[in-house]
């Protein structure tokens, strides 16, 4: 089971991109003023998008955007959630399996064959699927999203706050409101 940064007394943060547009890790961005203090509350251990600190895990939260398209996706997913006590999706790549999805009605090296001057470089799976068809873990559904809706402190869905013990307390809320502690 993750550990909280003995140091910090801070949860620990992975976030990670599989094939998608980067919209959702831009919106974590976007947060601003907001991110400066989710910051202070987490240790952001693992966003190559904001950071070249890359720390491995294990981790207490990871938030995870795309789709699977890959066999080194595949792989790659299990590795994060092994590694993960909480694993959030967020955005339509990594719920439903996005844009790329459009592909699982096609034949895929046919496209390949069009759009690729060398083809025989691309190794990608027949279909795009979400995340949770290889991992377990919470969903945030639809596009990239707002600021406040993702993660900001107590406002998102996702939030942290200070318990008894040495470590700070994850709560995950679901669609309903209702408080689940992780």
């Amino acid at each position: 089971m993750p550990k909280c940064d003995a140091e910090k007394n801070q949860p620990k943060l992975g976030v990670f991109k599989f094939t998608s547009c980067d919209g959702c890790q831009l919106s974590l961005l976007n947060l601003e003023d907001d991110l400066l203090a989710l910051g202070q509350a987490l240790d952001i251990a693992y966003f190559p998008e904001a950071s070249s600190k890359m720390n491995p895990g294990p981790y207490d939260l990871a938030l995870v955007e795309g789709a699977i398209t890959t066999e080194e996706d595949a792989h790659r997913i299990r590795s994060v959630r092994e590694q993960t006590k909480v694993l959030v999706t967020i955005g339509a790549c990594a719920t439903s399996g996005g844009i790329q999805a459009l592909r699982n009605w096609a034949d895929v090296d046919s496209f390949k064959q069009v759009v690729y001057p060398s083809p025989h470089y691309i190794h990608s799976l027949k279909t795009s699927t979400p995340i949770s068809e290889h991992a377990r873990g919470f969903r945030i559904v639809g596009l990239p999203h707002r600021q406040r809706p993702v993660v900001a402190g107590h406002h998102g869905p996702v939030g942290w706050r200070s318990a008894s013990g040495a470590c700070r307390k994850a709560s995950v809320w679901n669609a309903r409101g209702a408080e689940m502690s992780v």
